[in-house]
């Protein structure tokens, strides 16, 4: 399944559409293949009833979005030292990249996850990772990037990718890892320089033990359904369901 959504977006990257990119939205090819690619995705989670399940169709449980926030910080310390571009090309940035992050968490923390539930919450979220990073290996394969940073992308992304399953076993929405995931992507490509391998190196650990507490302390819960019984706080009561939009 993972495979056959990055050749459907590598089709209509590379094949299918001609290149985009006006000068008034340099982004918009990028922006076309994401919407593409989520609306093909969120067909298929149509079709099999999985709308509110996976996360898709739902807000979650609202208390819980703050579990974002940690993650939420480390996307804006990369602006730290300033966005670099002129104000058409960081709009034109900003939409394309938050598309993708409509279309990967889509995909991946929604489509994907809920097909590895029955592997168990902590497997689920390990595969979902992995299955996540693998996949930035077509920009090696396809977009011309190099093979070193390649590889280190695909471990920022699994680790990245296996946080953000942790999240929405907790909160039971993709929507609050779309707004990181897409500001993420923009603060780091935007940023006049890479940040220091000292600070990525804490980011790594970091989204690698904070998935781990969040699938340990949530999991369970998360076991029973977005709206399940088992999915109360401490004193009994349950949480409020989300509400389709």
């Amino acid at each position: 399944m993972t495979l056959v959504w990055h050749v459907v977006l590598v089709l209509f990257a590379k094949v299918i559409l001609p290149p985009l990119a006006p000068s008034w939205f340099p982004g918009l090819g990028a922006t076309v293949v994401n919407a593409a690619g989520f609306a093909g995705t969120w067909l298929v989670l149509w079709r099999w009833g999985w709308l509110r399940t996976s996360g898709v169709a739902t807000l979650g449980r609202g208390r819980r979005w703050w579990l974002a926030a940690p993650m939420l910080l480390i996307a804006g310390s990369y602006a730290v030292a300033g966005l670099d571009g002129s104000t058409t090309a960081l709009v034109s940035s900003l939409v394309s990249l938050l598309w993708v992050g409509v279309n990967e968490e889509v995909s991946s923390r929604g489509l994907v996850q809920q097909v590895l539930v029955p592997l168990g919450a902590l497997r689920a979220a390990i595969g979902v990772g992995f299955l996540f990073g693998v996949g930035h290996v077509q920009n090696f394969l396809f977009f011309g990037a190099p093979l070193n940073d390649t590889l280190w992308q695909m471990l920022s992304a699994g680790l990245f990718g296996f946080a953000c399953a942790g999240l929405r076993l907790a909160i039971g929405s993709v929507r609050p890892m779309v707004v990181v995931h897409g500001l993420d992507d923009f603060f780091q490509i935007r940023s006049p320089g890479a940040a220091p391998d000292w600070w990525q190196v804490c980011v790594y650990v970091f989204h690698a033990a904070f998935g781990v507490w969040l699938v340990r302390r949530y999991g369970s819960t998360a076991a029973a359904g977005p709206y399940g019984a088992a999915d109360a706080n401490h004193d009994g009561r349950p949480d409020q369901a989300g509400t389709l939009d």
